[in-house]
């Protein structure tokens, strides 16, 4: 299904953070979902819906460092797979709009 194709109400719904897995510690993963929908409202155009993906990861990246500590690695897209070794209580992957991935973690 295309995003242009999802029912507004639905993909209103959708805006929301929607967790696959996580071993983060539920406090510190709240603050990490706040800073990641923050992000991503900021680089996202209202008109046309568009993510600025580039300044999302930089600006992700930055502010996990600056408030976990450095280390962070950021992935984001609609298509991908991965494969990695995380720090332990380090890890998250998500939905967002229920159709982009993100995944960070701490290496």
């Amino acid at each position: 299904m295309s995003v242009e194709n999802i029912n507004p109400n639905l993909k209103k719904h959708m805006q929301s953070i929607l967790i696959r897995k996580s071993d983060i510690p539920l406090y510190n993963r709240n603050n990490i979902i706040d800073i990641i929908i923050g992000v991503l409202d900021k680089y996202t155009n209202t008109n046309t819906n568009d993510i600025n993906v580039e300044n999302v990861i930089k600006n992700l990246k930055e502010t996990l460092d600056k408030t976990f500590g450095s280390g962070w690695v950021c992935l984001i897209g609609e298509s991908f797979s991965f494969n990695i070794s995380a720090k332990q209580n380090s890890f998250l992957f998500c939905f967002y709009q229920g159709y982009l991935a993100i995944v960070v973690y701490k290496c």
